[in-house]
């Protein structure tokens, strides 16, 4: 019943709203309406009132029609980026801080075992010390690969230490990943892992990590460390504009023994060969009239062997570091080719090293009243560092570096009274200039460069020329001048110690001067020959004042500037023949030291500067 009346209205209500009305056309004027003929000037049918209103419109009208079209607003420049199909390993870049770039290495190669160690890098004029990451000797030097700066000291501590030139930015296509494994001598392990990954082309972040640890073979020789990197790029498309961040925090730690006692060193020597004896005393021989020995190795493992001390040391930091780049002039439209650079870079860093031993004997001789030594150095460093480069085919490329340093270096506080009263940090600030020309004149690639502190305390003044030209096929050859004025670091002007011994503050030391002058001959397939003569003067160096009597058992230090000329001359040659997938590699290296002798030193030659001869 109710679907039947539904349909009915549904039906009538179709019905009336169907039907057709007929429209009804009306003109919105009147038919009796007036209209008045309209002039073809319609400005004079304007009243009079609008007559301003009418002038202004105009005089709009013509400033438009006398204003430029509009510039068409210009695209931004993005570049062709690849799929991940067209990926290589040459895409994932590894980028550092002063300009130099490499690739992401896969190979698998015997060449690569010299750098699988503690460093990472070929052990070629490095020394290590008994257990891995406790330090190393110098085999040989270059004076001017030193820092331009004093630094604080300790460096021994500094070869695993990583400075923010060691820190390293990345590029990569798909996210990045690196482990590094390696055993150490006991107890422990050496990882080294890095993570990469860019959300965009534009941005990337990185992450490290560099756990270690290693027990040694003798007493007293534990090595460990913890170091955290993590670094940021980022970089527009144009690469006009560059931001680089990155924060490290790091701890080396090492328990050292001061090395073996005289007892040691010859129970360590003459264990296997003891004389076999009777109840007497006296030596057993056998049918031919000879002593018998008994090989017993108990003493030949070393971890049994007393040390001269049982002590630990540790250096930590923390670096907090920024880098701005800014390009502008570019050589061409579209192009990531400028001529002209523009950057600031802040670094501030705060490092501690620490020495304990909670028992101290007479090795460094006595101590002040305290029944453990606790010696600590905490230094805090404040760099900026302005610059703009220029590059043009005729001028070549020239830098402008400006600089500005603040050292803050402070001794631990003792809480006992001391025999004399010595200042317990140095403050000091320095502000430099330096300036880098680089060019090809006639076929000869020239660089130069000079370094030069503004203020008189803890001056530096650095000059370098290089040249290098192409004399035959493939066959170059290259010369080079430097010379380097540089104070000493900070522990050589002030130290303080709970040892009586090592307490002093010199202030009447002179800048360390070392000249070289060094030529070389390359040849892509034959290798390269070079050879450097350097003159050091007023060379500063920790002497060994001990006493000869007390040799091993006693160990003491002072700080020494000799006023006598150091010659040193170094040649090397360094070749890579590749035969297919083999290569044959030599490094081989000569080094000679000339230098006075000083009748008063106590222990004799070397006095200052001990290389091997080969």
């Amino acid at each position: 019943m109710r679907a039947s009346i539904f349909v009915l209205f549904f039906v009538f209500f179709q019905q009336i709203w169907s039907q057709e009305i007929a429209p009804s056309i009306q003109d919105s004027l009147s038919v009796d309406m007036n209209i008045p003929n309209i002039d073809k000037d319609s400005l004079q049918a304007l009243p009079a009132t609008n007559k301003n209103i009418t002038l202004d419109s105009i005089k709009l009208l013509e400033k438009k029609k006398k204003l430029p079209p509009e510039k068409p607003k210009k695209e931004r420049y993005i570049p062709y980026i690849k799929s991940i199909d067209e990926v290589s390993v040459s895409d994932y870049k590894i980028m550092s801080l002063n300009g130099t770039e490499k690739s992401v290495d896969t190979t698998l190669s015997i060449e690569n075992e010299y750098s699988f160690n503690f460093l990472r890098k070929d052990y070629f004029e490095y020394l290590p010390l008994p257990n891995m990451g406790e330090g190393y000797n110098k085999m040989g030097y270059n004076f001017h690969n030193e820092p331009l700066t004093p630094q604080m000291g300790a460096r021994v501590k500094h070869f695993g230490y990583f400075e923010k030139e060691d820190v390293f930015y990345y590029e990569v296509p798909s996210p990045y990943s690196e482990l590094f494994f390696k055993s150490t001598f006991q107890q422990g392990q050496n990882l080294d892992a890095t993570l990469a990954v860019n959300t965009s082309p534009k941005f990337n972040i990185a992450m490290s990590f560099k756990g270690f640890r290693s027990l040694g073979k003798y007493y007293s020789s534990l090595s460990r460390s913890r170091q955290f990197r993590m670094s940021t790029q980022y970089q527009t498309y144009n690469q006009r504009y560059r931001l680089r961040l990155h924060q490290t925090t790091q701890s080396l730690e090492n328990d050292v023994n001061g090395g073996l006692i005289n007892d040691a060193i010859y129970f360590f020597k003459n264990a296997p060969n003891y004389v076999r004896a009777d109840q007497f005393g006296a030596p057993i021989l056998d049918d031919n009239g000879e002593e018998q020995f008994d090989f017993y190795d108990g003493f030949l493992k070393r971890s049994l062997l007393s040390t001269q001390i049982q002590a630990r040391n540790d250096l930590s930091g923390k670096r907090y570091f920024m880098a701005h780049r800014y390009q502008m002039l570019p050589i061409a439209k579209d192009t990531t080719a400028y001529k002209m650079e523009v950057g600031y870079q802040l670094s501030y860093e705060t490092k501690k090293y620490s020495y304990v031993d909670d028992r101290p004997n007479t090795y460094f001789y006595e101590t002040y009243d305290t029944p453990s030594v606790q010696d600590s150095t905490n230094y805090t460093t404040l760099e900026n560092k302005m610059y703009a480069r220029y590059k043009d085919r005729l001028l070549g490329e020239l830098q402008l570096d400006l600089f500005h340093y603040n050292w803050n270096y402070a001794l631990g506080e003792n809480n006992y009274q001391k025999d004399s009263i010595l200042p317990t940090s140095i403050k000091a600030s320095q502000l430099a200039a330096q300036v880098k020309w680089t060019k090809t004149l006639f076929g000869t690639a020239i660089k130069a460069k000079g370094y030069q502190s503004l203020k008189e305390t803890y001056a530096t003044t650095d000059l370098n020329l290089d040249v290098n030209r192409l004399l035959l096929k493939d066959i170059s050859a290259s010369a080079s001048f430097q010379y380097r004025s540089q104070p000493l670091n900070f522990n050589y002007h002030l130290f303080q110690s709970d040892f009586k011994e090592y307490n002093w503050s010199n202030t009447s030391l002179v800048n360390q001067n070392s000249s070289t002058k060094s030529i070389g001959v390359s040849h892509p397939k034959w290798g390269n020959v070079s050879a450097a003569w350097s003159t050091i003067n007023n060379y500063g160096f920790f002497s060994n004042r001990t006493p000869l009597i007390f040799l091993n058992e006693k160990f003491k230090v002072q700080v020494l500037q000799l006023d006598k000329q150091i010659h040193y001359f170094k040649a090397r040659f360094n070749q890579r023949l590749d035969f297919g997938k083999l290569s044959w590699i030599n490094n081989v290296q000569y080094q000679k030291v000339n230098q006075e002798q000083d009748l008063d030193q106590v222990l004799g030659d070397p006095l200052a500067l001990n290389v091997p001869e080969w």
